[in-house]
């Protein structure tokens, strides 16, 4: 009987051994889900930032000031070329 308390005592703290090493595991892989969870809601409010600069940039009344202070002209008849493209 000696023999086999010592080996269930064995088992037994194997066993143990065994889900703490698992609750470890469990735990980091926890902690990087948190991780990459925080860093796509990062992304994800950079790229409505990027969106919202995006729209304000390409607003035609912003480009048309921005034209007018930099002393910018449409092009006229005399300053346009048209290429044609021969296959």
């Amino acid at each position: 009987m000696n023999k086999l308390n010592i080996l269930l005592f064995v088992l037994v703290l194997l066993s143990a051994l065994a889900v703490v090493s698992v609750q470890d595991s469990s735990r980091e892989s926890f902690i990087a889900l948190e991780k990459e969870n925080q860093r796509q809601a990062d992304l994800e409010e950079e790229y409505r930032r990027l969106q919202w600069q995006q729209a304000k940039l390409a607003n035609h009344d912003f480009i048309k000031d921005v034209a007018q202070k930099q002393q910018l002209q449409a092009p006229t008849m005399q300053n346009t070329k048209i290429v044609r493209l021969s296959y």
